[in-house]
């Protein structure tokens, strides 16, 4: 059994958003934003400090498209909150047992959200340091997104023990170790899936994708060794992101993930997790270039 962490933070949003849908029931389209801002946005400055650096929280152009889309989805996202506050001590305590973290004195905060269909999940400053931020609109159906908080749990220890946030917020060699180390997580703290599942967060339906990510692997590996030191948001956007790069062509979507994957697994076979864990950039980077070589040799 896994070690609890005493210093689990948990805010969460949901039960003002649900308020500010009830408000937006009983006032024009044209006033939503200013209540989303005043009701939901306003309220909680301390976690859209850094979300809402280029106002993509507090005026988001497609604001009135997704408040009329959840107008009537109320009970269902208050029961994936719920669902979802009950994973995260059991699965942030398993993830610390598997890096070896015991705390550090500040609480490791978790923020259960309502966001704007952008994302299910992501690791983002909160207070100065990194916190774990769930979308309750984008989860899957309640109690199914275990392998999504082993994942976003795994960012957040991992900052606390090698200090990410201060990483290329964009570098392509740095995000092939963070989120290969973060799989790998999620994988050894919940054996036996199939190896898309742990890439998708437990998402069915992606054993195709990961075909067509092994049909092509030679090129893919060749791809990433070529842009390993980019540090810009479009060739990372290319490897890691699902939307359209000029640098992805027809490359499959989120490649990188299995890369950073199969990286991480060939150092995972000489380190322990928490070793990993606990290198600086400067030796992640160089450790990354090296395991990157290997897998173009044997590719």
């Amino acid at each position: 059994m896994p070690t609890s962490i005493s210093q689990l933070r948990v805010r969460d949003l949901v039960p003002d958003f649900l308020s500010l849908l009830d408000e937006c029931g009983q006032v024009p389209a044209r006033d939503w934003p200013g209540l989303w801002r005043a009701r939901y946005v306003g309220r909680h400055p301390e976690v859209f400090a850094e979300l809402d650096r280029e106002g993509e929280w507090s005026r988001p152009d497609d604001l009135a498209a997704v408040l009329a889309r959840l107008r009537d989805c109320g009970a269902d996202l208050a029961a994936r909150s719920t669902a979802v506050r009950a994973l995260l001590p059991e699965s942030v305590a398993s993830v610390a047992d598997a890096m070896g973290w015991v705390g550090d004195g500040d609480p490791l905060d978790c923020v259960v959200l309502v966001g704007l269909h952008r994302a299910n999940g992501w690791a983002d400053r909160l207070d100065g340091r990194f916190g774990l931020f769930l979308a309750v609109e984008e989860l899957g159906p309640p109690g199914n997104d275990r392998l999504l908080v082993l994942h976003e749990a795994a960012h957040v220890v991992h900052d606390r023990l090698a200090a990410t946030r201060d990483w290329p917020s964009h570098g392509v060699a740095n995000s092939l170790l963070s989120e290969g180390l973060a799989t790998q997580v999620s994988a050894e703290t919940a054996p036996g899936l199939p190896d898309e599942e742990y890439l998708w967060f437990g998402r069915p339906g992606h054993r195709a994708w990961l075909d067509g990510c092994r049909a092509r692997w030679p090129e893919i590996l060749g791809r990433i060794d070529a842009d390993l030191d980019a540090t810009d948001v479009e060739h990372h956007a290319a490897y890691f992101l699902m939307r359209d790069s000029p640098h992805a062509a027809d490359l499959p979507k989120r490649c990188g993930y299995l890369v950073g994957w199969e990286i991480v697994r060939r150092l995972r076979a000489r380190h322990p997790l928490a070793e990993i864990a606990r290198w600086p950039l400067d030796r992640g980077l160089r450790e990354v270039h090296r395991a990157l070589r290997a897998l173009r040799a044997g590719a």
